[in-house]
């Protein structure tokens, strides 16, 4: 395989699938690479295309009505872009880094996987997941401090790195302080004096492109109220 074969989608739900249909899969395959701030599809758009993001780092965000912007997630590599049971997208998938897509349409896709119980079920536990994260988010943005808010972001953003073989000491942040405030439900001006004073109380020391937390125990205890990412 060629393109499909460097694709998240493959390794997590399609490992299951016959040599013939993975070559289905290929040839149905689209590699797209995104420059930063381009979008992978917008609000509104016809949801033609699924897309399991390869490379580079993507904000998920929703545009409300009266301009404001909500951010909903941040994808990684591995991560599904465009899942949807509704014919236009609902949110927005823009680039915040050099990205790369593997795309395949939506119909040809679903005709696919929809004779294999395996990949159904495999894909059932993505969404699961998914509605689960969205669920405790709902309580982290109503319930919790700034301080609760921030270390719950940077534990669980370090942890989805290092899943993907990325970051070691350093957490990198490639989001704007725009992005995580849109995020966490918080200002841009709360989100600056949050990372001051965790680096002044010693929990973080902010580094070039990202953080380093230096106090594992305090962070865990403030983000233990706050399961953020």
């Amino acid at each position: 395989m060629r393109s499909a074969a460097r694709c998240g989608i493959c390794s997590n739900v399609f490992a299951v699938l016959s040599d013939d249909e993975r070559a289905a899969l290929d040839r149905m395959s689209k590699r797209m690479v995104f420059a930063a701030k381009t979008l992978v599809f917008a609000q509104g758009d016809a949801a033609n295309r699924v897309f399991s993001l390869s490379e580079g780092v993507v904000r998920i965000y929703k545009l409300l009505p009266d301009g404001r912007r909500q951010v909903v997630g941040f994808a990684l590599p591995g991560d599904f872009l465009g899942l949807t049971l509704h014919e236009a997208h609902a949110l927005t998938a823009e680039a915040i880094e050099p990205s790369v897509c593997c795309a395949f349409p939506r119909t040809a896709l679903r005709q696919l996987i929809d004779g294999n119980i395996s990949a159904l079920r495999r894909m059932n536990q993505l969404v699961s997941v998914e509605l689960c994260a969205a669920h405790e988010r709902m309580m982290m943005l109503g319930r919790y401090t700034a301080e609760e808010k921030m270390a719950g972001f940077l534990l669980t953003w370090r942890e989805r790195q290092r899943a993907r073989g990325r970051g070691a000491k350093t957490v990198p942040l490639p989001m704007s302080r725009r992005d995580i405030a849109d995020f966490l439900g918080l200002t841009i001006e709360t989100v600056s004096r949050t990372f001051t004073r965790l680096e002044r109380s010693g929990l973080i020391e902010i580094v070039s492109g990202g953080v380093r937390i230096l106090d594992e125990a305090r962070a865990a205890q403030l983000a233990a109220a706050a399961p953020a990412s």
